[in-house]
């Protein structure tokens, strides 16, 4: 999906401050900690798995009609490592304002990510509420809204799923701290 690296990438932040006892446990301008290995874990077993999804089952839809989901499969295998790299690259980048307890520049850096993504979002929303190929909707014919379609329902589960892992992660990184 179009946002998701942004999603990710304020993730990475999110549980960087969770985890704000851990690392600042850590050796200074040290990545090796307990933190990091989970939130590597968390990317790697449910966010690139709920993001890559949508490129197997609806790549015109993931790619919100921007491209030919068909033809551009090089170009959704990079995103789809983008996305799976952006949490822990959200988490590295927020890992020394965190240590350095600077939480106005965690807040910048989650809020600048976070608010991308919404207002990205909100401006593929049309798009991204319609279930078609790219000829379809660039056709106008054939589209259905995603709202229960399949797509839907999948949508619905993925983001159940990405939400209890997303808790249970938290959760790992204050039990870690």
């Amino acid at each position: 999906m179009v946002p998701a690296p942004l999603i990710g990438f304020t993730l990475g932040v999110l549980f960087a401050w969770l985890g704000r006892d851990d690392i600042a446990r850590g050796a200074p301008g040290s990545l090796s900690s307990r933190s990091l290995a989970v939130v590597s874990l968390y990317a790697l077993f449910a966010f690139a798995p709920a993001c890559a999804i949508f490129l197997v089952l609806e790549p015109d839809w993931a790619g919100a009609y921007l491209f030919d989901g068909g033809r551009a499969r090089l170009l959704q295998v990079a995103g789809a490592l983008l996305a799976l790299s952006s949490v822990p690259a959200g988490f590295v980048l927020a890992a020394r304002p965190t240590r350095a307890r600077r939480p106005g520049e965690i807040v910048r850096l989650g809020a600048a990510s976070g608010l991308s993504a919404l207002a990205l979002t909100l401006a593929l929303f049309p798009r991204l509420s319609v279930r078609a190929s790219y000829a379809q909707y660039h056709g106008d014919f054939g589209t259905e809204p995603v709202a229960g379609s399949a797509l839907g329902w999948t949508l619905f589960w993925v983001l159940f799923v990405l939400g209890l892992a997303t808790a249970y992660t938290g959760a790992a990184l204050r039990r870690l701290s």
